[in-house]
């Protein structure tokens, strides 16, 4: 349920565009739950419902375009700034606050740069 919240939140904070990513490798795939457009740079968003895990697919995005902005993590945690990491941990109910911006076609689904 959380991350349809955080889906809903973003439709509208996005104007209707909502955009992932994902990475289909021989024998490894990765995903990122969403993308936001925030002031024309893109930023990959997680959403966890319970433990934060190992966020995996998330660092992948991260290192794999190094030029995209940091990384928003929705979860029941409170917020906390990791600039080392370039990820930034806001709780589920700023979805919509956090990720107020312009949504832009050049994000269609399957990115090719940041």
């Amino acid at each position: 349920m959380a991350e349809q919240f955080v889906g809903q939140e973003m439709l509208i904070s996005q104007n209707g565009s909502l955009y992932y990513w994902d990475r289909q490798a021989k024998s490894s795939s990765a995903e990122v739950d969403y993308l936001a457009v925030i002031d024309g740079r893109i930023h990959p968003v997680e959403v966890k419902s319970g433990a934060a895990g190992s966020l995996r697919s998330l660092h992948l995005f991260l290192n794999s375009y190094p030029e995209c902005a940091g990384a928003l993590v929705f979860s029941d945690r409170p917020y906390v700034d990791l600039p080392g990491q370039r990820i930034t941990f806001l709780p589920i109910y700023s979805a919509f606050a956090a990720t107020r911006g312009e949504g832009s076609p050049a994000t269609r689904h399957r990115i090719e740069g940041c």
